[in-house]
């Protein structure tokens, strides 16, 4: 009868972990603890607080470019143009705080949120386009990836913008508590961005739609009202990792970001987002922009040269993902089993 008791609660304790959502992080997580491990005992400085440190600041930008790719993707769409709407955020704001936008000159206080709602009118055309007519949204984006990069270069005149105020630069290179200010961004964002998926309605509706289209619409979702809003919010957060690109290197370039878009789909499909729609956590496109840099990190600390990088940084993208989807899928069959 005690035997029938335990066998009763385990099969609840496994079933409860295979359907807890933490279960979908398990591969992207190992595959990370391995990696460190190994790098670590190759290098011996891989795990040193200045060096995780430094991994973490240099996946700010396309961390949260992953940020803004994860609301299109959950939603069942693409978006190719955030790595252009990045660089145009970036060069805006600097302009913006220094010689002038077509005249226009503002503090940053001003600046920032002058440069979010510029780059916010490219996501309402993406929207607009994308939700309204039949148009593959891979197809729209990467026009308006091309668009808005000639778009960076007429702005700039080709020329980089430098001479940023103090101010500008504190973003990339200040602290509080310790603690850089481009970490505490990333941070923060990560956080909004997951509370707003798993606990408002509009993140629902999200899933919803990249789920299952058309029953979205017959329960009475406004679809094309929610598709429309995540190329905006994709845009917005694309801007802000424009401006703190340029905190962190001191100027504006008009080739900033470029291949930006391949690393944040990569980041976010080793974190187990849906490349189809409908499923994911903001959690593991963290983790899997973590992944990211810790590859790059740890080539440059194995002194693995820049074209072998390329290709290692391929094959390892690749592996990851499988890795990450093989495991995932193994561990759900190994609960339902036991």
């Amino acid at each position: 009868m005690e035997n029938n008791v335990d066998g009763r609660k385990q099969r609840a304790l496994f079933e409860k972990l295979r359907s807890s959502k933490s279960l979908e992080l398990s591969g992207i997580i190992c595959l990370i603890i391995v990696y460190a491990i190994l790098v670590q005992s190759m290098t011996g400085t891989f795990l040193s607080s200045s060096n995780i440190e430094n991994i973490l600041k240099q996946i700010v930008v396309y961390g949260i470019l992953s940020c803004a790719l994860t609301f299109p993707l959950i939603n069942g769409t693409f978006d190719l143009s955030i790595d252009s709407i990045c660089a145009l955020g970036g060069t805006c704001c600097a302009l913006l705080t220094t010689s002038g936008l077509y005249g226009l000159k503002l503090p940053l206080v001003a600046a920032v949120p002058v440069t979010i709602v510029i780059c916010c009118l490219v996501g309402i055309v993406n929207g607009l386009i994308v939700s309204r007519t039949k148009i593959d949204p891979f197809v729209v984006t990467l026009g308006t990836q091309t668009a808005v990069r000639g778009a960076v270069y007429i702005v700039s005149n080709n020329t980089s913008v430098s001479s940023l105020p103090d101010e500008f630069k504190f973003l990339g290179s200040g602290s509080v508590g310790g603690i850089p200010i481009s970490i505490i961004i990333l941070i923060t964002i990560f956080v909004i961005v997951a509370i707003i998926l798993s606990k408002t309605t509009f993140g629902r509706q999200v899933y919803a739609n990249g789920g299952n289209y058309t029953a979205a619409f017959l329960s009475g979702i406004n679809v094309k009202s929610v598709r429309f809003t995540t190329y905006v919010i994709s845009a917005g957060l694309s801007a802000i990792a424009g401006i703190l690109s340029t905190a962190r290197v001191g100027s504006a370039t008009p080739n900033a970001a470029t291949g930006y878009a391949t690393i944040a789909i990569s980041a976010c499909a080793i974190g187990g987002i849906s490349l189809s729609g409908g499923s994911g956590l903001v959690s593991g496109v963290f983790l899997g922009a973590l992944m990211m840099g810790m590859i790059t990190n740890g080539m440059n600390l194995m002194y693995i040269g820049s074209n072998w990088q390329l290709v290692v940084s391929g094959l390892l993208m690749v592996a990851a993902v499988f890795y990450s989807q093989w495991f995932n899928k193994f561990s759900s069959k190994r609960s339902t089993q036991k």
